[in-house]
């Protein structure tokens, strides 16, 4: 005969019992090395960024507003979707969101640096998004990895502290 506590709640919920496409993501996490992650996320907002850079040239005619606009949406997907993978911790929020922006600032300066020159000699956009981003996405995974989602080293003793204790 089993008996159940009436103070203990019932773990089967709805929204639990299915899972997320967060979820999932956080669950390929344990599988998959992270810089496989990285590229994944990376090339997700890649495209978003690509697609809107050339909507977005295409309505206004500049390339800054292109370059900038598509940055904007892009880095904030990318953000999210790094922080749910990489298990980033909710107190680090805003931290990581410091971070985050001035890596991809100056991301995005760079990117809209090389597309300018590029354009200006002739390249079309849709070629000049295309090699200056895929030859800055090493630089934003470097130094995401070190400024942005880095684990914090652990504080070490020194090594006098354990002759001190034991001279106590």
């Amino acid at each position: 005969m089993t008996t159940t506590s009436p103070a203990l709640p019932t773990p089967a919920t709805p929204s639990a019992s299915r899972p997320t496409v967060l979820n999932r993501l956080a669950h390929l996490r344990r599988r998959i090395p992270t810089v496989i992650l990285f590229a994944t996320v990376s090339f997700s907002g890649w495209t978003v960024d690509y697609v809107l850079a050339l909507v977005l040239n295409s309505l206004t005619g500049s390339v800054l507003y292109a370059v900038v606009g598509a940055r904007i949406v892009s880095c904030t997907l990318g953000f999210l979707l790094n922080r749910r993978l990489f298990r980033a911790a909710p107190e680090t929020f805003w931290r990581s969101a410091g971070g985050y922006a001035a890596v991809q600032g100056g991301v995005a300066a760079t990117s809209y640096a090389g597309i300018s020159v590029l354009t200006g000699a002739g390249a079309p956009l849709w070629l000049a998004k295309v090699l200056v981003d895929s030859t800055l996405f090493i630089v934003n995974y470097l130094a995401q990895s070190r400024l942005v989602y880095r684990v914090p080293a652990p504080v070490e003793q020194s090594a006098m502290a354990p002759a001190l204790a034991t001279a106590a």
